[in-house]
Formats: structure tokens, sequence, C-alpha cells
């Protein structure tokens, strides 16, 4: 029953993710694991993997109640249960238990539907979208809050329908960038839910116009709120505001950051245009070229009003990556390198067998394609990516790894607060939107936890689990890269030593703790930021 799998996945995921985010403290005796929660207890099997988490078995799983063998509860009732002995106040438990069960629901319907993992490796990218799981890291991957079930079965990336995209005329909307449109789009939803009631003065004074929708299939990519066109690949894609809660932050656009885009990709492409090496690596920054936001005096007027309010009407426009596509080369989303289909076949095993590669091959050039990149930017420009699975792609040629795909600069962006001279000539809006920007030490967690820890210890998982190929040689592999990239830059000694990426450990950033013990669902001006709690060892060390 998909149900009772998918519960069981999830409640894995949780203990899995919580213990590593060192919320919990199970008791390991041999091959049992016990969780107990006041007079319940959670037993398991686990597996310590190579960066300090331990994986449990879904299989695996029983439950006790006053040392009583019980059926398995569904994973909101372990949050009711369980969450309050952590020190979690009840009304963000109660918030907890409805991100949970709106999850789990999704989990259960995706596992009815998923496709085999032999027939994905085809799909079209766009459409892949709809076939993939959710952040890995985050047990309410999937909250949504302030979507009903309606909505979900609409709007939400696993429907795999087309989205309809409305359009305004506004007048004194901010504009930057090509002017792609005179018209402002908005998701449907938010004009439903938001737009019509918070605008309506405008609405009702002709300054805001309804239009009516425009042509395009529309398909929601993972981040829900990027919508992409599926019968026309090379179409802008449109990133629009969503006041909903999902992966730990409401989903509108913010004002400042939205009107800087196109500058900041501008900036950000003009590094790779005029680098050498980077030219060299393939790298693909896809340019946020033009941007609108839509303000809401009421609600600027407001001292420190919470951040979800000044994010209300506003849209990106994003290139596509089939604009840089070769003959020859498609590109998915590194999420994809993640996804196992609902026979327990990873989207991976059947990739790296027709590309010819062995595994050992495959992976070389996996970090060949992604660190390079990524540590130039790092050490010789002062700015950092978090490349996280849905903020990167992975171009494939002959179904291998070939180049890196960079988006999403608006919310995943950030430079050194260091005085480095590349940093200069950054357009004042642009570095006025980024702040002070972060000390080295910080900068350098962006690509730690967005790749190391939120993308390859799950892809290093499964390739030991399903062909067989060691954690310690993946990150062997990595580590090879980072010192290969380095023998050729030795002019950049020094900021190898400010940009520490090989220290022996460093700080774990913990995502679900934010939710739970420190922000809590209460509103407030700014976006919440990771938690720091404990160490990881550094797989790439030397």
């Amino acid at each position: 029953m998909s149900w009772e799998r998918a519960n069981r996945e999830l409640i894995a995921k949780l203990l899995t993710e919580l213990e590593f985010e060192e919320l919990l403290q199970p008791e390991v005796r041999g091959d049992e694991w016990t969780l107990t929660l006041g007079d319940y207890a959670l037993h398991y099997a686990a597996r310590r993997r190579s960066m300090g988490h331990a994986r449990v078995d879904p299989a695996s799983l029983r439950a006790t109640h006053e040392g009583v063998e019980i059926p398995l509860p569904d994973a909101d009732m372990v949050i009711a249960i369980g969450a309050p002995l952590l020190g979690v106040d009840p009304s963000t438990t109660a918030g907890l238990i409805g991100e949970i069960a709106s999850t789990l629901v999704s989990d259960a319907h995706q596992l009815e539907r998923g496709a085999p993992a032999a027939d994905l490796i085809d799909l079209d990218p766009l459409e892949l979208e709809g076939e993939l799981r959710g952040h890995p890291w985050i047990v309410a991957s999937k909250g949504r809050v302030g979507f009903g079930a309606g909505d979900l079965r609409r709007y939400a990336p696993e429907a795999r329908r087309a989205v309809p995209i409305y359009w305004l005329a506004v007048e004194d909307a901010d504009w930057r960038g090509q002017p792609l449109s005179e018209l402002v789009p908005v998701h449907p939803w938010q004009w439903d839910h938001r737009i019509q009631q918070l605008y309506a003065g405008d609405i009702a004074r002709g300054r805001i116009r309804f239009l009516g929708e425009r042509d395009g299939r529309w398909l929601p990519q993972q981040s829900i709120r990027t919508l992409a066109d599926a019968d026309a690949p090379g179409r802008h894609h449109l990133k629009l505001s969503l006041s909903i809660l999902n992966t730990s932050v409401w989903r509108g656009l913010p004002r400042d950051r939205t009107l800087a885009a196109p500058a900041l990709s501008a900036w950000l492409q003009e590094r790779v245009l005029s680098d050498a090496f980077l030219r060299e690596t393939g790298v693909i920054l896809l340019g946020e070229v033009a941007s609108v936001s839509v303000a809401h005096p009421a609600f600027e007027a407001v001292a420190d009003v919470p951040y979800q309010h000044t994010e209300l009407l506003g849209a990106i426009w994003r290139e596509s990556v089939d604009t840089y596509l070769h003959e020859g080369e498609r590109a998915i989303s590194l999420a994809a390198l993640l996804h196992t289909d609902p026979h327990g076949v990873a989207f991976v095993e059947p990739l790296i067998a027709r590309s010819g590669l062995t595994v050992e091959e495959w992976v070389a050039r996996l970090h060949e394609v992604t660190l390079p990149p990524l540590l130039h930017m790092l050490y010789c420009y002062g700015a950092a990516f978090s490349p996280h699975a849905q903020n990167c792609m992975l171009v494939l040629r002959d179904d291998a790894p070939a180049r890196l795909v960079v988006k999403d600069f608006v919310d995943d962006m950030m430079v050194s607060s260091d005085p480095l001279p590349e940093l200069a000539d950054m357009p004042a809006d642009v570095r006025a939107a980024l702040g002070d920007g972060v000390e080295a030490a910080i900068l350098v967690q962006w690509i730690q936890g967005g790749l190391l820890v939120c993308v390859h210890r799950y892809l290093a998982e499964i390739l030991e689990d399903r062909l067989g190929f060691a954690e310690s040689a993946f990150w062997a592999l990595g580590e090879r890269a980072v010192a290969r990239y380095q023998a050729r830059f030795p002019e950049l000694e020094d900021r190898f030593a400010l940009f520490d990426m090989e220290a022996p450990a460093f700080v774990k950033l913990c995502l679900n703790r934010v939710r739970m013990l420190e922000r809590g669902y209460t509103d407030a001006a700014s976006r919440p930021v990771a938690a720091a709690v404990g160490w990881i060892e550094n797989p790439l060390a030397p």
C-alpha cells in the first residue's frame, strides 16, 4: 500500500535527519536502535554513513507502547508525540503536524504514479521535474502551507498539469532589465488568494487591470513558483511570487533582490565571459534578464513588517538552458540524480549504464564539472552560490556529465565581506541588495552545505548501495578534483587559505532545527537562516 510505504519512508527520513541535526539521541544496542518518546518507542536498524548521519531502514521500523508492540503510527503522530519532548512549543508542533501530513499525502501520491527510472532518463527535463520527490534534507519537504487539496492537484509539480499564467496591466510597477513585456504576470493562486483582496483599491481605480491568460503550457518546476513553457523550451522561464510557506520560507519575491536581479546577472555573466578558465569549463549562468516588482504601500509603511507582506506581486524572467545547449546535449536538475523510483531503482543507475563509463569514470567527471567552476567563482571573485539540487543543473553529453548550470541568483547567491578588488566594480544597487556580504568562513559553507551536504551525501549513498561504489571512493575523487584545480592556479594560494575548503571539519548547518526550535511559524521581518550546531568531518580534506 502506497500510504504505508510513504509513511515508513517519511518516518525514516525524520529519524535520520533529526539525529543528523543532533536533535535526537537514540539508544544503540548492537544492530537495534531505539528512540524513546515517553511511553512510546520506535525501534529500527540504521547505518552510519560517511558524513555522519545514520540512514534509517524504513522496512525495519516498528513501534511499542509501554513495551507492547503496536502498529506503526503515522508520521504526523510521531511529531505530535515527539516534538514536545524536544522542547517544541504547541503552536510549532501543530504547524509541523500540518506540514508533515501534507508531505505524506504527496509522497503517497507519487509512489502510486511514479514511473520506472529507465523510463525517466529520456523524459523531457521539464516533465521530469514532476517525478521528483522534493527536498532530500528538509523532512516536511512538501508542506506548502496555504495550499488546499485542490491547489495541490492543480499547481504542484507532481500534479503534472499546466498552470495558466494571468497577466496584469499595472501602473507604477518597478521594472528592471530587458523589456520582455509591459505586463506583469501573476500566478493564478496568488491572484485569487492575495492580489484581488490586498490590491483591491488599485483594481477599483483601474491602476491594476486583469487581462486574462496568454499562450503557453506552463509547467511548475520543483520550486513550484518557477514555471517553464513545455511547448517552447527556449522561452524564458517565469519566477512568480507565491505566498505559500514551503521548505522554511514564504515563497514571495523580495523587492530589492528582484529588482537587482538583471544587473547581478549581467555582472556575473561578464565574469564568465572574461575569464578564460570559466569559459573553458563551459559553465552556464542562467541570466535573470528582466524583473518587475509592485509595491504595496500600506505594508511598506509598517516598520519591520514581516517579509511575506512585501513580496506579494512580482516576477523574474530567467533564461532557458535550452538556448545554451549544443547538439547532443541535454540538461537535468541535480535533484534528478537523487531520485529513486517506486521500485527502488535510482535514476543514475540506467543513466550511468547507458553512458558506457564505469561508475568511477562517471563520478570523476561529475566532480570535475561541478567543483572547479564553483571554486573559481569563490576564489577569484569572492562570490558563492548555494548549489543545492534545485539551483544547479547538469548538462549531459552521451549521458555523462559535461557542464554545470547555475541559476536562481536572487535568493541563493552571496559575496564576501572582505574588501576584495574583484568586487569593486559590482553595481551599487546590486551590492546594496546583497548587503554587507558574509565572512569568508561562512561563504565557504554555501558550497559545503549546498553541494556536499545537500546533494553529494545522498548521491554517495545511492552509488554505494545500488552500484557498489564506495562512499570513500566518491569523496576521494572529489578531493582529487579540488587538488587538481588548486595545482593549476598556485597564484591563488592566499585565496585558498582565505576560503578554506580543505579544513578537517566544517560547521554543520541544520535546516529542520530552524523551524522546530528557532523560528517556528512566527512572522518576522527577515527570512530565517540555517542554524549551526556541531561539526561535519570534511570529506574533501586531504
